[in-house]
């Protein structure tokens, strides 16, 4: 790294440039979002506090654990279907930090917002990670999916209930990591009472509800719009109108 690197201008280049290559397998995904969470934490003065770090971080964990139940078939019935999900919906992660360091172009609202407040001192770690959680899932989530039905119109993978047990199987990758990363991340209820309290496991319990709505509503707009394929801009209207529903929640976290 040059000495510029150091400086946010810098910082956001070398993303940038990690951003550029496009992802081809999971384990590519996991190593991607581990070098990422590690650049990111090297722009002082927050370093591993660092927003963009944050959310990197906590992607890292919950796809390598993808990988893991993947490979060991401990939850996953659909073929390679939940493999194809998870490389499209981590190229948009890809493809929003690209624009965003990218002149002339710019990321959905409800990415800018984490991107641009990534070092705003008085941001709990916390709040940063489910930043990026709210853009990931509540506005990308639905457009994987269908990113994943157009590359492969003749389901291969099985039937659309069959895709969808899988697709809330990773439910319970989060649910069995909800702890550990309230814990990293320093969410207020895992401090109060200590580990394992009641208010510890209740706002695991919250947090687990929370993913599994929105994950529920994200596999039902893409739904709706899959049904609306035949027309030319179906994606359109649902794009500005799911970045603005994010952005909302987005501008309440941080």
């Amino acid at each position: 790294m040059t000495d510029d690197d150091h400086s946010l201008a810098g910082n956001v280049a070398s993303l940038t440039g990690l951003a550029r290559d496009k992802l081809t397998d999971v384990p590519s995904v996991v190593a991607r979002l581990d070098r990422i969470s590690r650049v990111a934490a090297a722009l002082r003065p927050l370093g591993e506090d660092d927003g963009m770090a944050c959310f990197a971080r906590l992607y890292h964990q919950i796809t390598q654990d993808v990988l893991t139940s993947y490979d060991d078939r401990s939850l996953f019935r659909c073929g390679k279907f939940i493999i194809e999900l998870d490389i499209a919906f981590a190229q948009r992660y890809l493809d929003a930090i690209r624009a965003h360091g990218t002149a002339g172009e710019k990321a959905p609202v409800c990415w800018e917002i984490l991107f641009d407040r990534r070092q705003d001192a008085g941001i709990d770690p916390w709040r940063f990670a489910a930043t990026g959680v709210n853009a990931h899932v509540n506005f990308d989530l639905a457009f994987a999916l269908l990113d994943v039905w157009e590359k492969f119109p003749d389901a291969p993978f099985g039937t659309t209930d069959a895709q969808y047990d899988d697709y809330r199987a990773i439910n319970t990758i989060f649910e069995r990591n909800m702890d550990s990363l309230c814990q990293e991340f320093d969410a207020p209820w895992s401090d109060v009472g200590g580990h394992d309290s009641i208010f510890d496991r209740a706002g695991n319990v919250l947090g687990d509800l929370l993913v599994v709505g929105t994950r529920d509503l994200a596999w039902t707009f893409a739904e709706r719009m899959w049904r609306n394929r035949g027309e030319r801009d179906y994606r359109s209207v649902p794009l500005a109108t799911l970045d603005k529903v994010a952005t909302g929640f987005a501008r309440a976290l941080i």
